[in-house]
């Protein structure tokens, strides 16, 4: 049973043998050993002016029984873009939201054709000195901490959602828990809420919190002192959690716990000592933290990135374009060789 395998086998490979010297699927598809022309190239500019020329010397041959037609240069465009904004409304919360984007915005295309004619054989190979052009609209773009808002340019060069993104990553960052209390009272004080905006608010909220507009007496309605004004004890839940017990007297607290004061202050604060880290803390209430992020969700984008201390926006964007060139050569049947140590053009 095996020789009869083994001889199936061979006879098999006999049959495929014999087919493909009729019927050569592999040379349907290609040419074996093609001659192609042999090609290099020098590139002299790396760094090119947007609308001029980047020069090259061109080098290539083939056989004798081949002539050259004519070279050419191709390329791609690709481009780098980047864009920034920086709080400036806030201290301690320094954020910035960056993005960059690379992509292609022109594929790969001839952009200058050569004579054969022009090269000059230098006893081993054809020579061409010569430049490709580059596109005048493709010029670099900066736009950087401008003194005048221009909301086109913004719309033009940020994406879409880089406004909205940002402005959420403030508000819930300073009213996700106290982490940036500080900072929240900062932005209360020194932005120029409305009365409108807090009377607004409180009848939204259910509160009756100062509708003062002037910083000083906004400082004065955000206050804490050392007066104690009653206690609190703590307890942990099944779960883990801390739950905090006010309390008006230390008498009012059940026997075995630990009683602290908690100190005069505005009603949206908790301030209390605490025996972790042995002094006051201050914090805001949980229950009034939904007032405060509706709050300064009213304050626009704009007044988020604006440098009062030097008069500008901050923010930065710049775009820049690269090419991405290679030298081809073609004989008179078209056969086509390319280079492929290709240097990346930058347009400034």
């Amino acid at each position: 049973m095996k020789i009869y395998k083994i001889l199936g086998s061979a006879a098999l490979l006999l049959g495929m043998m014999t087919s493909c010297a009729n019927h050569d699927l592999f040379a349907d598809r290609m040419e074996i050993g093609q001659i192609l022309p042999t090609v290099d190239w020098e590139q002299n500019s790396t760094v090119v002016k947007a609308g001029s020329y980047a020069s090259f010397k061109g080098k290539y041959y083939t056989s004798s029984d081949r002539d050259i037609d004519r070279s050419e240069v191709w390329a791609l465009v690709k481009r780098q873009q980047s864009a920034a904004a920086t709080s400036k409304l806030t201290t301690s919360l320094s954020y910035t939201k960056t993005v960059a984007i690379t992509d292609t915005v022109r594929s790969m295309q001839k952009i200058a054709e050569y004579k054969h004619s022009d090269a000059v054989w230098d006893g081993y190979e054809f020579v061409l000195t010569d430049s490709f052009p580059t596109s005048r609209t493709l010029s670099p773009v900066k736009w950087e901490t401008p003194e005048e808002w221009d909301q086109e340019k913004f719309d033009s060069y940020y994406p879409s959602s880089f406004q909205t993104e940002f402005m959420n990553y403030i508000v819930n960052a300073l009213t996700k828990d106290s982490l940036y209390y500080n900072d929240l009272r900062n932005v209360y004080i020194n932005y120029a809420f409305t009365a409108e905006q807090f009377e607004e608010m409180n009848a939204k909220h259910g509160v009756s919190f100062p509708t003062e507009t002037e910083s000083g007496k906004k400082s004065d309605a955000w206050f804490t002192n050392d007066k104690v004004d009653h206690y609190y004890y703590t307890t942990v839940t099944e779960a883990g959690t801390l739950v905090y017990h006010e309390i008006p007297t230390e008498d009012a607290a059940p026997e075995g716990v630990n009683v602290y004061p908690v100190y005069e202050s505005s009603p949206w604060l908790f301030s209390r000592y605490s025996d972790d880290t042995g002094g006051r803390i201050t914090t805001v209430r949980r229950e009034y933290m939904p007032y405060w992020k509706d709050l300064i969700s009213q304050i626009p984008f704009t007044s988020w990135i604006y440098d009062s201390a030097n008069k500008n926006y901050a923010v930065s964007f710049s775009r820049t374009y690269y090419l991405r060139p290679e030298y081809r050569v073609y004989d008179t049947e078209g056969k086509m060789g390319v280079t492929t140590d290709n240097k990346e053009v930058s347009l400034n």
